[in-house]
């Protein structure tokens, strides 16, 4: 057994699985990738294998690994008293670049993680609607709580309205857990016309990923986010953009300035905080003001807006802002995804990649691109068994795409601001070679 096998056998006695959380744990390899550290687009792990990344750390190294920038900001947050539970300048400064990124936070109001931020705006449109009910669309995912933690991993019945009987995607849940959750189909206007007027007054908020890449890269047909967004202003429903993973990676930093519909409030955590475990919840002030201490809709944290997260997420901020930062995903983005397009034909193999800014899919099975918009024929149509031969072959080829077990879409992979065009190029030639042996 090699030094990795060796520490799986001991972790395991001591970690569920051998790893620290569900998601560590790496199906085609049999136990979790232990990592000696990375740098830059670059993984090593104990064994002294190194990998270009493409998992991204689950979205939150946007910035790649060991930024010196991030690096500095975190020395500087050390030198001040790194934990300090208190706000700061840094705090407002924040908040400042968030609304210039976000243009619909109007207000801010920090958390840790993206599921404690989703949590959090649910709550509040609860609060300020007196409403109970919470729309959502089928397969968008938007963190592992039972206010939505539904109808992400499996599909599930239809009714000839588009309504899908939501269900709990984990063991647990409280069984009145599905009563507040309505599910509905996604990139369908009439199944949203349909539930909202069954429904008519009892929703307090939709919540939608306004690119939903965890069913790959799954796109809104046009026109389709400004209906949404007509019709939660018509019925006076509280619209939620979760933009944990498309915060930031989307010129110009979010997807409702990328689109140019913006919702009443925002979720967004991961890149913002460059590996920090920082998140937030914004939106308009007359909204967000009825959280306390000054409204009667309780939302606080021990380590919320802690210093370290804080000053390096003002430095993410200011990176993203910065002339030429969406310049260098769209280069790199466009040399990989047509590039792996170009692979799909050279080898005869059904499949395509879709990427928009800096977050992407490789669709293994799924021939036609408009498939994309759907997410039951993505999960009919898309070979999970290629995909896990892609993932398994990759790492031979030190090509790091984590592996995401029994998924029904493509996982998400990632962009750095680390990766060159040299590292693209590094990656297709590899990439010709995995696909030679596995179509």
């Amino acid at each position: 057994m090699g030094k990795m096998q060796d520490m799986y056998e001991d972790a395991k006695q001591y970690l569920v699985a051998g790893s620290s959380a569900g998601q560590r744990y790496n199906g085609v390899m049999g136990h979790p990738l232990y990592l000696d550290h990375a740098d830059g687009c670059r993984l090593y792990d104990v064994e002294g294998n190194s990998y270009i990344d493409y998992h991204g750390g689950s979205g939150a190294a946007l910035f790649g690994h060991n930024h010196p920038r991030l690096k500095a900001a975190i020395e500087k947050a050390v030198e001040r008293g790194f934990f300090m539970n208190y706000d700061t300048e840094d705090t407002i400064e924040l908040a400042k670049l968030v609304r210039q990124i976000f243009p619909s936070c109007e207000k801010i109001r920090l958390a840790n993680t993206g599921s404690e931020a989703t949590q959090g705006a649910i709550r509040l449109a609860r609060g300020f609607t007196g409403r109970d009910k919470v729309l959502r669309f089928e397969g968008h995912f938007h963190g592992m709580h039972e206010n939505i933690w539904f109808n992400h991993s499996a599909v599930h019945e239809e009714d000839a309205y588009g309504q899908v009987v939501t269900t709990p995607d984990s063991a647990g849940f409280q069984h009145d857990a599905v009563n507040p959750v309505l599910t509905v189909v996604f990139n369908d206007v009439d199944a949203l016309e349909h539930i909202v007027k069954k429904y008519k007054g009892e929703i307090a908020c939709l919540i939608m990923e306004p690119i939903s890449f965890n069913c790959g890269c799954m796109i809104p047909k046009e026109g389709f986010l400004q209906q949404v967004r007509d019709i939660c202003t018509r019925e006076g429903i509280i619209l939620i953009f979760d933009e944990v993973i498309t915060g930031l990676r989307v010129r110009p930093g979010s997807a409702q300035k990328f689109f140019g519909v913006y919702p009443d409030m925002t979720t967004t955590a991961k890149a913002i905080g460059g590996g920090m475990s920082i998140s937030l919840i914004g939106g308009k002030a007359e909204i967000m003001d009825h959280f306390n201490p000054i409204g009667n809709v309780a939302m606080s944290g021990t380590y919320t807006g802690a210093l370290m997260p804080v000053m390096v997420s003002v430095e993410c901020l200011k990176m993203a802002l910065e002339p030429g930062f969406y310049d260098h995903f769209d280069t790199i983005g466009n040399k990989l995804y047509n590039g792996v397009n170009d692979l799909f034909k050279k080898h005869g193999m059904k499949g395509h990649a879709r990427g928009v800014g800096a977050r992407w899919a490789i669709y293994f099975g799924v021939e036609n691109p408009d498939d994309d918009y759907d997410f039951r024929k993505i999960a009919t149509e898309f070979d999970r068994s290629m995909d896990r031969k892609f993932v398994t072959e990759a790492l031979s080829y030190g090509l790091w795409f984590h592996d995401t077990s029994a998924a029904i879409t493509p996982g998400h992979r990632a962009l750095l601001t680390a990766h060159t065009e040299a590292d693209i190029d590094e990656t297709l030639e590899k990439m010709d070679a995995i696909f030679n042996k596995i179509k």
